[in-house]
Order: structure tokens, then C-alpha cells, then sequence
């Protein structure tokens, strides 16, 4: 997705809209990536690689999700799901 879907100009666009937040769910420690992998699951129910969430500004709500490797086009209709 980072070499090919996020590199288009409408995705770079919407992405200035947002704070990027990254959780390494695959990160080569065990331990961190037991507790990141936790965290996902908890959170949304998934440890899906890679896995995407639109969150309201508070992280209080998921506004859209989506798992692999998607279009520009889902993609983006997932980040216009933010007001």
C-alpha cells in the first residue's frame, strides 16, 4: 500500500486531514508484538496485516476499517468516512 495506493495524489490529500498513528503488529520483538497484536484484537476484534481504521478525533469511534490490500478507490471512500 505505502509504494502504490498511498502514493496517489487524492490519497496524499485526504491523508492531510488525518494523524497518523502506526501500530507495529508485526515489529520483530515478541514481546511488542504480542502486546500490539493484543491491542489490535481488542480494539477491533482482528489482527489482520495490514489493517486500516478511521477513528472519530476523540478515538472514541470507528468510523471505517479495512483489511489488505485495497484500491485507491475503497481506500479513499474509507477516509471520507471522517467528517
Amino acid at each position: 500500500m505505502e509504494s502504490g495506493t498511498f502514493i496517489s495524489r487524492s490519497i496524499q490529500k485526504e491523508f492531510g486531514r488525518f494523524l497518523e498513528i502506526r501500530l507495529h503488529t508485526d515489529h520483530p520483538d515478541a514481546a511488542i508484538r504480542e502486546r500490539n497484536q493484543d491491542l489490535q484484537r481488542e480494539r477491533f476484534d482482528t489482527v489482520a496485516l495490514p489493517f486500516y481504521a478511521v477513528l472519530t478525533p476523540d478515538g472514541e469511534n470507528v468510523l471505517w476499517t479495512g483489511e489488505g490490500v485495497l484500491s485507491e478507490e475503497v481506500f479513499l471512500a474509507g477516509l471520507r468516512k471522517a467528517p
